[in-house]
């Protein structure tokens, strides 16, 4: 058996890796893009891009959602995916393309990441299993090719990665690069996807702290540097995730979907069912909430191989087996309805909206389970059969139901409303974004950027989509309205004096008095000294978590 796990050597991983991975990642190297619920992260993307453009650092408020009015878009949002997809539309992919391609990191990065995971408690034949299992698990074709779920998809890369680190820093103290990668993977989780990280950090935290206490001595320091790397990472993040959550009570509460609407059921978490459809009240989903044949197999015979060699196993196998299993009850639980009163009880956990996304963890500590069929003689054998298992039964599902070959051009027209909202854009409610709490209604058309009464604007200069520089000329006071959503942030200087403009009605538009005679107006948007302060410290904490890892001594 020994030489069948040779046959796998580390030189050749990356190479069969690739191969055996192709199944799943082909169809998003066909042309366009395909029918996915969640394609307006394209819009989004193109909207970063020129938030980017205008020097918006870090970017925020989106200059073209909500006819015009713009968003606090990436305030709240997940940052990540959207970075990514920049660097691709930068060196010149299209926005279809550049989303393309965070879908290929999120499947090839996440694979790579497990195996590396699964390396450190058995062999290779059995972690290229459980890495490929990984991948061709159907949960996660339900993110890519029916939800188009990307930050949630990239999410995955994370969460492996994340207890590798604890792992590895629990066994060597004084590694101070894996305590930078340990805390670099915390904020990139929760920069991919933050009801991932809400969902998942939890029992991380667990890992850590039964991981640190119950290894070998000395204890303490080797909590306490974790807690440190823990600490570093919501540092590193914090620029994203401490004005998102301080800044939520700025938006009205509406969380568009009521979580008690989609609890799957037992059978459907059991059936192999697979489809294309959205996910609704009661048991008559149109999607998929299958955990996958070969994961729920491999859960069984997983256990009952550790049950059947439990002496033989050493402590930190045990730990990790007792800890998955606790997020595997864990999570089905809370994908069922009895688990209403703690989705009632939980401050937050309504935004999760889709009880479903604990498939999440199921998909995630599902394939870790191969570590337990080591003892076996034939252990590669199974592997191989896993690995067969997991293409074949799987492969079908890794394909979108059509290929429409959309390009750039449609999903412009259909979610970004200006200059002149397309009759597409009109069809489509954008009840996902939450309005600002000086918004009384949603606008309903396209307004000129500017309006005023007693008087009008000479020399208007708009040099991106945000900002606007004019002059006024007037016997008496005039009123402007800014047609954009006052959010804090946005700054007016009328002849180099700021002023404090105030949200007017009925869209929550940004509103504020020009004195009599001639002025020089200037409006912005600018990081306000509250989100200036977590942009330094997050720099700092990413300069220190990269400098720990590159500044790392490698062992002779």
């Amino acid at each position: 058996m020994k030489k069948i796990s040779k046959a796998w050597p580390n030189s050749t991983l990356v190479e069969n890796f690739l191969k055996l991975s192709i199944p799943a990642i082909w169809a998003l190297f066909v042309p366009g893009f395909y029918g996915a619920s969640d394609d307006l992260h394209i819009a989004w993307l193109q909207q970063m891009d020129l938030t980017l453009r205008s020097g918006q650092i870090p970017p925020r408020f989106v200059p073209d959602l909500s006819y015009g009015f713009g968003y606090p878009l990436f305030n709240f949002v997940f940052p990540l995916p959207f970075y990514l997809g920049e660097i691709f539309h930068l060196v010149g992919f299209s926005l279809v393309a550049s989303v393309k391609a965070v879908f290929l990191l999120s499947f090839l990065f996440s694979g790579y990441f497990m195996y590396k995971l699964l390396k450190e408690f058995t062999n290779s034949v059995l972690s290229l299993a459980g890495a490929i299992l990984y991948i061709f698990t159907p949960y996660r074709s339900t993110d890519v090719f029916v939800r188009g779920a990307i930050g949630e998809s990239l999410a995955f890369i994370f969460l492996p990665l994340v207890i590798l680190a604890i792992v590895k820093i629990t066994r060597d103290s004084k590694n101070r690069k894996w305590l930078g990668i340990f805390a670099l993977s915390i904020a990139a989780l929760l920069m991919s996807h933050n009801i991932t990280a809400y969902m998942f950090l939890p029992f991380a935290f667990l890992f850590l702290v039964v991981e640190t206490i119950l290894a070998r001595p000395p204890r303490l320091p080797i909590l306490i540097r974790s807690f440190v790397g823990l600490f570093l990472g919501l540092v590193i993040s914090s620029y994203f995730w401490i004005p998102a959550v301080v800044e939520s009570n700025l938006v009205k509460y509406d969380t568009v979907f009521n979580f008690i609407d989609h609890f799957p059921t037992i059978r459907q978490l059991v059936t192999s069912h697979f489809g294309y459809g959205a996910s609704v009240p009661g048991p008559y989903d149109g999607m998929s909430f299958f955990i996958g044949t070969v994961n729920l197999m491999l859960l069984i015979a997983g256990s009952i191989a550790f049950f059947a060699s439990f002496k033989k196993f050493k402590s930190e196998r045990k730990i990790l087996f007792y800890w998955l299993v606790i997020v595997v009850m864990i999570s089905i639980f809370m994908m069922n309805h009895r688990s209403t009163f703690v989705w009632d009880s939980i401050p937050l956990i309504a935004y999760f909206q889709f009880p479903w996304r604990f498939l999440t963890l199921v998909t995630f500590t599902s394939p870790i389970f191969v570590i337990f069929l080591d003892r076996f003689r034939f252990s590669s054998y199974l592997g191989i059969v896993i690995i067969l298992a997991a293409i074949g039964l799987n492969l079908s599902y890794f394909r979108p139901h059509d290929f429409l070959g959309r390009t750039d051009e449609y999903y412009l027209n259909r979610y970004i409303p200006t200059p002149i909202a397309s009759e597409e854009y009109k069809r489509i409610s954008e009840e996902y974004l939450r309005l600002p709490l000086a918004t009384q209604t949603r606008p309903g058309k396209n307004y000129p950027r500017i309006t005023v009464s007693n008087g009008e604007i000479l020399n208007a200069d708009y040099p991106n989509g945000l900002d606007a520089r004019f002059e006024t000329n007037s016997d008496q006071d005039i009123v402007v309205s800014y047609n954009k959503y006052f959010f804090p942030g946005w700054q007016v200087r009328i002849d180099d004096h700021k002023i404090t403009p105030q949200p007017g009605k009925p869209f929550g538009q940004i509103f504020f008095s020009v004195p009599s005679g001639r002025h020089l107006v200037k409006i912005y948007f600018r990081e306000t000294v509250f989100r200036g302060v977590f942009d330094a410290i997050s720099l700092l904490g990413f300069v220190v978590a990269v400098k720990m890892v590159l500044g790392a001594k490698k062992k002779p």
